[in-house]
């Protein structure tokens, strides 16, 4: 309980609390629908995610445990969990955090794995083992911290793909296991399904301001009034490819969906070439009806 708690305190970030949490649980318009963050799959003992263009076969004997929760206002996704069948003991949470919308700023893997460590450190019981240190796993960076306590180890990777923090997040009460369950990263690989001439778009953060508008309609206020995470992607001619409501209400995401869909932005730039784009934005509508807009972070605060 300890542990739960502490990692529920730190978890502005959300991620290190489902470390705990998850061991407990062993378009609208014209816009065409796009991959989302938490729309990865299971199949044939491989996850797979097109969103982020990843795919982890699974250890062997490893089979997939329950769904998480859905993604938090804070932008934080419980993608996938795997346990061990048999008599093992332990847990692989594929998790990510939207840069964008963290409570804590969080420029890259590096700083998020600084702020586990430091939450870790603070855990009666709890050792950091290793502090953050950078490597490449699979022909990608990540940032690897590990931590034990209460019988456990535990052991995080970290890296950075379209402006989230992905994290690999493997637990054991076994210290052979967890070294067997870090060498499964290497089979990390491409989701697959993308031409050659395929590109995900530029991630960008403040590029849905008013000052990059030319066209907007508003969606009407609907409680309850928090701040609502959306993501959207901007296609070379200014148009609203594709509206990513993280959460809201049923209502609420209708009504961003259906406004957002008629936005018109200027043609954004990429080396003096028009290119598709992703960016973030924060939408609050207020008690008075009124709808407010904060294209940026949310360590800006409204």
């Amino acid at each position: 309980m300890a542990l739960a708690a502490a990692l529920s305190r730190f978890c502005g970030l959300g991620m290190v609390a489902c470390l705990a949490s998850g061991l407990a649980w062993q378009q609208s318009g014209a816009i065409i629908p796009m991959p989302r963050p938490g729309e990865g799959t299971v199949a044939s003992g491989t996850y797979t995610n097109k969103y982020f263009d990843l795919s982890y076969p699974l250890p062997a004997g490893w089979t997939e445990g329950l769904a998480g929760p859905p993604p938090s206002h804070n932008g934080y996704y419980v993608l996938s969990t795997f346990a061990p069948q048999g008599e093992q003991t332990g847990m692989i949470l594929i998790a990510a955090q939207d840069i964008f919308f963290a409570a804590k700023p969080l420029r890259d893997a590096k700083t998020m794995a600084g702020e586990v460590a430091r939450a870790m450190s603070q855990l009666d019981g709890t050792t950091v083992d290793q502090q953050p240190s950078e490597v490449t796993i699979a022909g990608r960076p990540f940032s690897r911290v590990d931590f034990s306590g209460v019988g456990l180890f535990h052991r995080t990777w970290i890296t950075e793909i379209r402006c989230h923090l992905v994290s690999f997040n493997l637990t054991t009460n076994n210290p052979d296991l967890l070294a067997d369950l870090t060498l499964s990263l290497n089979k990390l690989g491409s989701a697959g399904d993308r031409g050659a001439g395929d590109r995900e778009p530029v991630c960008l953060e403040n590029q849905a301001g008013v000052e990059n508008l030319l066209a907007r309609v508003d969606p009407p206020a609907i409680v309850p009034f928090i701040p609502i995470p959306v993501r959207l992607i901007i296609g070379a001619d200014g148009s609203v490819k594709d509206v990513n409501v993280i959460r809201a209400t049923a209502n609420q995401r209708n009504s961003i969906e259906t406004a957002l869909a008629q936005w018109k932005f200027r043609p954004p730039e990429m080396h003096g070439r028009n290119a598709d784009i992703e960016t973030g934005l924060l939408i609050q509508f207020t008690p008075e009806g009124n709808v407010r807009y904060l294209p940026g972070n949310r360590a800006q605060q409204f």
